[in-house]
């Protein structure tokens, strides 16, 4: 029967119903994937991406680049208001608050190469994508303007992508958001009161039940949560250091990267080329003690529409338990 279960980390509220997988017409179509055209991510067209902010070159590669980090042609946050806009004072009683939405946002173009998805680049860029992400977070830390930095990767259309060469974005945040706010109050609420990380009490669950977990390396475990929002979501966690994402070596980002594109493989190789979303949630920098927030990474394919019963009360409902997906991920071939 259907079945409530609410995340810890967040303390939001999922509908567990397998019974909803009969309906018709519930999985989204698949994205297909195109030729490649006139695409200015691909190497030969650097001139037609903002001047670059920093490149990276595998050992070996004969490519002038294997990941370049590029601004955004169209941010969603700006470095500073391009407009003067005139803004009445607001007081604590102002109902409709305005204020610019300050930042910088970065694409970060994974290869050379037209490819797709994250298993279609090679370990050594898959490696390199990761230290950019690392060395692009120590970056805004070390500027003192951002509050939070968000890195992200849509693949498909059905995800929100609207290039097809396989990239990444990063936005470096002058506000908090807010569900970051609540959920390291969360964390910082578990931390007095019992000196742990709640993410690592979560970690040391799932390994004790062993049931929705779908690999293990040394240093990371790969599970599909509790309460799960959405079928095959897979979180991605350091098992025991504490380090925050910027100052991550170069082995534990090798490692790293292998296990998301590990986690990615198997998502496409039991469902096929699904579009999907992950992001990296490192913690805020201003948050009170690093032990009390641990980074980890969201991983979900988009199987399913959210429809008006989501949107309207914030409740998901996945039609396949995370036992279930795991079981699936774990034996995928």
């Amino acid at each position: 029967m259907p079945e409530y279960r609410q995340n810890p980390l967040t303390r939001e509220w999922i509908i567990l119903s397998s019974e909803r997988q009969t309906r018709p017409s519930e999985f989204l179509d698949q994205p297909a994937r195109r030729d490649s055209a006139a695409c200015p991510f691909c190497l030969g067209n650097e001139h037609e991406t903002p001047e670059e902010l920093v490149r990276y070159t595998s050992r070996g590669s004969k490519d002038a680049w294997s990941v370049r980090v590029v601004p955004n042609k169209y941010p969603a946050v700006t470095a500073a208001e391009c407009t003067p806009v005139d803004r009445p004072e607001c007081n604590d009683d102002c109902l409709f608050r305005a204020a610019p939405a300050l930042g910088q946002h970065d694409v970060i173009i994974e290869s050379p190469r037209h490819v797709v998805s994250l298993t279609d680049l090679t370990p050594a860029e898959t490696e390199l994508l990761f230290r950019a992400y690392r060395d692009r977070i120590a970056f805004h830390r070390a500027a003192g303007k951002a509050r939070y930095v968000q890195a992200f990767k849509n693949v498909g259309p059905l995800a929100g992508a609207s290039m097809e060469h396989s990239h990444s974005q990063l936005m470096a945040l002058e506000q908090l958001p807010q569900n970051i706010q609540r959920d390291a109050a969360i964390a910082e609420s578990y931390f007095r009161r019992t000196e742990r990380s709640l993410l690592r009490a979560v970690v040391q669950g799932e390994l004790a039940a062993g049931t929705r977990v779908v690999v293990q390396s040394d240093s990371y475990v790969a599970f599909c949560p509790f309460a799960s929002r959405f079928p095959y979501e897979v979180c991605v966690v350091a098992e025991n250091s504490g380090s925050p994402f910027d100052e991550l070596q170069s082995g534990e980002l090798g490692e790293l990267a292998g296990i998301v594109r590990e986690i990615i493989g198997r998502i496409e190789r039991a469902l096929g080329p699904v579009a999907y979303n992950y992001y990296l949630r490192p913690a805020p920098f201003d948050i009170a003690s690093p032990r009390q927030y641990d980074w980890h990474i969201e991983i979900f394919p988009r199987l399913v529409k959210v429809a008006g019963f989501e949107w309207s009360t914030g409740i998901f409902i996945n039609t396949v338990s995370p036992e279930a997906a795991a079981q699936t991920l774990r034996t995928s071939p």
